[in-house]
C-alpha cells in the first residue's frame, strides 16, 4: 500500500526565534541599564548572533520522504537518497534533547540529515517504519 509522502518545510523566521531574540535583547537592555561594562554586553550578545542571522537571512529548508527516496534541501546541502540504498536510520538523542538522524547506507556509508531540515522525529520515525526502513534509537551517548 502506498503511503502519503512526508513533506516538511521550515524557515529561519519562526515565532520561537523571535521570542528568544527579544528575550535576550531585553536581558541585555536590563544589564545595560544597571551599568554593565560594554565589553561584557558584547560578550553576552555573541550567543544570539546566529538567531539574529536566521531572522535576517530567513533560510528555508525542505524535506520529503516518499515511497522511493528521501530528499532534502538546506542551505549549502541538497541530497537525494533512494530507499533501496538505506540499511537503517539511526536516531541519536543528544544532551540538549535534540534528535540527529543519520542514514546508514549500503557499504556502511553514513549520511546525516541536516538538523534544520529534519522533521519532528516521532513523525519521521513512524513514516520510515511504514516504508520498511529499520530504525535504531540511541539516547544520551557520550561518544
Amino acid at each position: 500500500m502506498t503511503q502519503p509522502p512526508l513533506v516538511h518545510t521550515s524557515s529561519g523566521r519562526t515565532p520561537r526565534t523571535w521570542i528568544a531574540v527579544l528575550f535576550a535583547l531585553a536581558i541585555l537592555a536590563g544589564l545595560y541599564s544597571v551599568g554593565t561594562l560594554p565589553w561584557l554586553l558584547v560578550l553576552f550578545a555573541l550567543p544570539i548572533l546566529p538567531a539574529i542571522w536566521d531572522l535576517v537571512k530567513n533560510p528555508t529548508t525542505r524535506f520529503e520522504l516518499n515511497d522511493t527516496a528521501i530528499l532534502w534541501q538546506a542551505p549549502g546541502q541538497d541530497a537525494e537518497v533512494g530507499l533501496s540504498h538505506i540499511e537503517k536510520a539511526r536516531f541519536d538523542t543528544r544532551w540538549d534533547f535534540s534528535v540527529r538522524v543519520t542514514l546508514i547506507l549500503a557499504g556502511k556509508r553514513k549520511q546525516r540529515i541536516p538538523q534544520n531540515a529534519t522533521p519532528p522525529h516521532q513523525l519521521l520515525e513512524e513514516a520510515m517504519k511504514a516504508r520498511g526502513i529499520k530504525v535504531e534509537r540511541h539516547h544520551f551517548r557520550v561518544i
